[in-house]
């Protein structure tokens, strides 16, 4: 099909799916799911098979037609490894920051770089880092090349979340992405996001959970305890009614139109950080 000025697909990427959605800046229509495909279950290398639900998605009738459009890759956080890094005083360099990222790498992993692919700038006014297996690097690009597709990014999920919405939190909340069972939390003390923390949710965890793991990781970081949590994503039904305890930790939802929409979890990664 003839690409509008401001189109282009996002696809997103998990262990278990992969999805594509046409995004437009101008059209009423911003986002629309186009196909999803599943990735096989029982892959000894799942990088090999993630690059096949791809090509197998985009060579799909609902994607045809797409050759030449640009397209954006938004990838489940557990396909990477995402890290905070102390940077030295004064490294402002790009080979300042790599090394340290480097650095810092082996030593929370133990093991080398060489398998890893680090990007330094996944999110703006943020000292975290994020490590990419060179395996599924080179399984993307190649199907993008493979449907003639021009890869103008490739983020994790929480990098996209983050860079939409960091901008509106309030002072002193943090703020939390929920996806596929786990909030990730992002510790911010002045406006300096200073941790990531994964936490699974448990099946019918409601705010008594929430209050006492927010604080539980407060603790733990030495940092004062959010004045609220502004969220983004899906969240269980409980934590959208206001809790009834004094004292529970105020809840902001960030997306309220996402509160009725049922899409699969590779979608949803897709959609992250969209303004539509």
């Amino acid at each position: 099909m003839r690409r509008k000025w401001g189109q282009a697909l996002r696809i997103g990427v998990s262990r278990s799916a992969v999805a594509v959605l046409r995004s437009s800046r101008w059209s009423g229509d911003k986002l629309s799911r186009l196909a999803e495909q599943a990735v096989a279950a029982d892959a000894e290398d799942v990088h090999a098979a993630i690059g096949q639900a791809i090509d197998t998605v985009l060579r799909s009738a609902a994607c045809a037609g797409h050759a030449g459009w640009p397209v954006s890759f938004v990838l489940d956080d557990d396909l990477l490894r995402l890290w905070q890094v102390a940077l030295p005083t004064g490294a402002t360099r790009p080979q300042d920051l790599a090394a340290a990222a480097a650095m810092r790498f082996q030593v929370l992993y133990g093991e080398s770089t060489a398998a890893w692919s680090i990007n330094t700038g996944w999110a703006a006014g943020a000292p975290f880092f994020g490590a990419m297996p060179r395996t599924l690097l080179f399984q993307i690009e190649r199907a993008a090349a493979a449907h003639k597709l021009h890869i103008v990014a490739i983020v994790p999920h929480f990098a996209a979340a983050w860079n939409r919405w960091q901008a509106a939190l309030a002072k002193g909340a943090w703020y939390g992405l929920l996806h596929d069972g786990v909030l990730t939390v992002a510790a911010v003390e002045a406006g300096v996001l200073r941790a990531l923390r994964p936490l699974p949710v448990p099946a019918g965890a409601g705010h008594d959970w929430l209050n006492q793991s927010l604080r539980r990781e407060a603790l733990l970081l030495d940092l004062a305890a959010p004045s609220k949590l502004m969220l983004s994503g899906q969240a269980p039904l409980a934590w959208r009614k206001p809790s009834a305890t004094a004292g529970d930790l105020p809840l902001v939802w960030l997306e309220p139109a996402m509160a009725g929409v049922d899409w699969p979890a590779s979608a949803l990664l897709a959609r992250a950080g969209s303004t539509a």
